[in-house]
């Protein structure tokens, strides 16, 4: 069993042992001694044989058998022919190995593609026409990576095709879901031991991108960004986008995750070249066991970290943020290095574990030795827990996360021998006393000067312990983080906001926000944050924690590297932001915004929304910022609203009229955004120009006269898709109406942005000729932008 095991080790680009599954994506091995085939096609009587391959016309990808390092089993697949040996494999045919490459052979045969070995046929496509007299198919490896069997006397008569079979990994051009020329219904599959999964449309949210993940039976909703593919057949399919033609990217799916993979070149070093995940869902370890990998545990912070005695696979790939490639040991097992059954192994024990870890074996052992020994006695056992009852761990542990408090779970993990053959018993024994020693020395001078610098904090610290994944920071750690908030990064009506960086093997850039004024007493403060703090979408800002200290108050927030969308909307200082990325801004936000009006337990009505408070990362995605703020400040909310300069602009008419301020005010404020979006402009900037010099009223004119391109930012000079110009517009103008009822919800929003229903001419709103009048006889809507 243990050799088997090694054979079927899934893994990824280099250096790795190889998956011999068929539906495995990362097979990360060069083509044994492989010899390029003349043509792109193999027609009946002809084929490749042994370590011939069929290259597509653009050169681009490959078609061959391979070997999944050792040399010994070997299996046909499609890869990148320009890559690095060790790229992966997007397609693979035989579920049976081929042993003897030399005698092995791809032929089409009777309308379909065989593989043989010896003259013994391991594995044939299907789909050959039905019938006596099967077409002349030939064999044919397109361009975009797609291998297909096609009649000859009509090549576009697809017999049979790999897009149809994508197993693990999904090209650009390739679809999941309803094939309707077909019938069948596409799927991303993954088999490997212990664990499979699969990816599937979910026919239940039609043109919303919607998925399902299923790991060992257990189903994750979750949606693709509108990026990265496109909805078909009224949302029964997906297909994956194809990137510019200079970006090299695939869909993978792996463990309980799924990933955008885009290779990274490095013209400095090779070795520093490789995939890296452009998008990854689930994108927190909370969601996903199998998010961390192989004895990667989650913290709660909602990234991975090692078991003691194991440190990351691919360092480089835990930098960046995708975990799944999991941890290895420090030091060998003894019986891996040496080759034998006995030991010099140890166990240490894992406590503050949550749960245990997945799949363990029942044995039984009726001791705590008897189990160890168990354990021992087997070179692939990994750990073992003994309460009432013997349960072992063979090979790896998966599904692992640290516990924030008691009860614990303990578990005795296997550590290597080198460890104590390195340093010796005696000699351990005296590192470990003077290292006691120099601690305990260090402690009695320390300890008393740290309590008198931080004790106010120590003291805060205790009394506002949180549950849950947001985390206490002292005002020390702050202060630190910010270099006694040094870096500003604005100013606004809640508060002033700081840049800062807290310390360690990954060093978090945050945002952290002081917020002005008393607001909620201490123990509301806490229940408040607590409630925001569980909010987590992917266009909603994460909070990562909180400090609290006297009357001030700090919320710290993860930090976007691309600033607010008002400094890339109205400053000339910045790069233009093309329309593909505006209507991708401007649907991001109605998701966001329809996650807490509709997917949160309690609605949460943002009330501020505004460029201000639209943050985008370093994909120029939408993060909602500043939400939950009405909970947080309490009864000083809505002056702290209203003191903000420029956000009077914003506000629906229920707010100065007083009548009572439901979720579609945020549906106003985000009609107000997207002319802006649309614009590049502030709508509360008067025209210099017509008769309409308030700009919302100019454009709700524009939009009745279907002449929405001239609403559209002058820097575009006109490229943008009209049909996407005049949707968006329309939905802002139904977004501003006078009265709420007009208003869609912000559901109904996204469905129009989508494209899903129809959206009508709305109407121009009356009151905007006297709100004009107004503006202009206060001052309100000044020249200034």
């Amino acid at each position: 069993m243990g050799a088997v095991k090694r054979v079927f080790t899934l893994s990824r680009p280099r250096e790795r042992a190889l998956a011999t599954s068929p539906l495995v994506l990362l097979l990360g091995c060069a083509f044994f001694a492989v010899a390029a085939f003349a043509g792109d096609n193999i027609v009946p009587g002809d084929g490749i044989s042994g370590n011939e391959t069929l290259v597509s016309k653009n050169g681009e990808f490959e078609l061959g058998f391979f070997s999944p390092g050792d040399n010994i089993h070997f299996f046909l697949g499609v890869r990148f022919k320009k890559m690095p040996s060790t790229s992966p494999k997007f397609w693979v045919g035989n579920r049976v190995p081929i042993t003897d490459l030399s005698a092995s052979a791809l032929e089409v045969f009777s309308g379909s593609l065989c593989i043989k070995e010896a003259g013994a046929t391991l594995w044939c496509s299907s789909g050959a026409a039905a019938g006596p007299s099967p077409p002349a198919a030939a064999a044919v490896l397109l361009d975009n990576g797609n291998l297909v069997v096609r009649d000859q006397a009509n090549s576009s008569r697809i017999l049979w095709q790999s897009f149809d079979y994508p197993g693990d990994s999904l090209l650009p051009g390739a679809r999941l879901g309803l094939d309707r020329d077909t019938g069948s219904n596409i799927s991303m599959t993954y088999e490997h031991y212990p664990h499979n999964g699969s990816i599937s449309v979910d026919q239940s949210r039609r043109n919303r991108n919607g998925f399902v993940l299923t790991t060992d039976g257990l189903d994750i909703l979750g949606t693709f960004p509108d990026w990265m593919v496109t909805s078909q057949d009224n949302g029964s399919s997906l297909v994956l986008n194809r990137p510019n033609p200079n970006v090299i990217e695939f869909l993978q799916l792996h463990l309980g995750q799924v990933s955008l993979m885009r290779w990274s070149e490095d013209s400095a070093s090779a070795n520093k070249s490789g995939w890296v995940a452009r998008w990854t869902f689930p994108s927190d370890c909370k969601s996903s066991g199998f998010f961390c990998g192989s004895f990667g545990a989650c913290t709660s912070n909602g990234k991975c970290d090692c078991l003691d005695g194991f440190e990351p696979s691919y360092p480089v790939e835990w930098g960046l943020g995708y975990f799944v490639t999991g941890c290895s040991r420090s030091l060998p097992l003894s019986c891996e290095a040496n080759g034998q059954t006995e030991h010099d192994d140890s166990f240490i024990l894992t406590d503050k574990l949550q749960g245990l870890p997945y799949d363990p074996q029942d044995d039984l052992a009726e001791s705590d030795e008897d189990c160890k020994q168990a354990c021992f006695s087997n070179c692939y056992c990994v750990a073992y827990v003994y309460d009432s009852g013997c349960k072992l761990w063979y090979d790896k542990l998966y599904n692992m996360s640290f516990a924030s408090r008691p009860p614990y779970s303990k578990v005795y993990v296997r550590w290597g021998s080198k460890l104590r053959a390195k340093n010796g018993p005696h000699t351990r024994a005296a590192i470990l006393l003077s290292v006691t020693g120099f601690i305990a020395l260090a402690s009695v001078i320390l300890i008393p000067a740290f309590l008198w610098r931080y004790r106010r904090d120590l003291f805060a610290c205790r009394k506002f312990e949180v549950e849950g994944s947001l985390v206490f920071y002292s005002y020390g750690q702050i202060k630190k983080a910010t270099r006694s908030f040094s870096d500003k990064l604005g100013e606004g009506g809640f508060g002033s906001v700081f840049r800062g960086t807290m310390p360690g093997p990954e060093s978090t850039a945050i945002a952290v926000k002081s917020l002005k004024g008393r607001g909620h007493a201490d123990k509301q403060f806490r229940a408040e944050v607590q409630t925001v703090g569980v909010i987590k979408h992917t266009n909603l800002v994460r909070l990562l924690g909180f400090c609290v200290k006297g009357d001030m108050r700090l919320l710290v927030y993860e930090y976007m590297p691309n600033g607010s969308l008002d400094s890339h909307l109205f400053s000339e200082r910045s790069s233009l932001l093309n329309w593909d990325v505006r209507y991708r801004i401007a649907l991001g936000i109605a998701k966001g915004l329809a996650y807490l009006h509709e997917g949160c337990e309690d609605c949460i009505i943002h009330c501020d929304i505004k460029p201000e408070n639209i943050l985008l990362d370093e994909e120029f995605c939408v993060k909602i910022s500043d939400f939950g703020m009405a909970k947080l400040l309490g009864r000083e909310f809505n002056s702290a609203l209203t003191t903000i300069r420029g956000t009077i602009g914003y506000l629906a008419p229920e707010w100065i009229s007083g009548q009572a301020i439901t979720k579609k005010a945020d549906v106003y404020s985000f009609g107000i955004v997207l002319l802006e979006i649309v614009s590049g402009r502030r709508t509360t900037k008067r025209l210099r120009f017509g008769d309409h010099r308030y700009f919302p009223l100019y454009a709700a004119a524009q939009v009745n006269e279907g002449n929405v391109m001239c609403l559209l930012d002058d820097r575009l000079e006109g490229n943008a898709n009209v049909k996407e110009v005049d949707i968006t517009c329309r939905v802002a103008c139904w977004c501003i109406q006078d009265d709420k009822n007009d208003r869609p919800s912000i559901g109904q929003v996204v469905r129009m942005l989508e494209g899903v229903v129809d959206t009508e001419i709305p109407p121009i709103p009356p009151s905007f000729h006297n709100l004009l009048m107004e503006g202009e006889s206060s001052g309100i809507y000044s020249d200034e932008g």
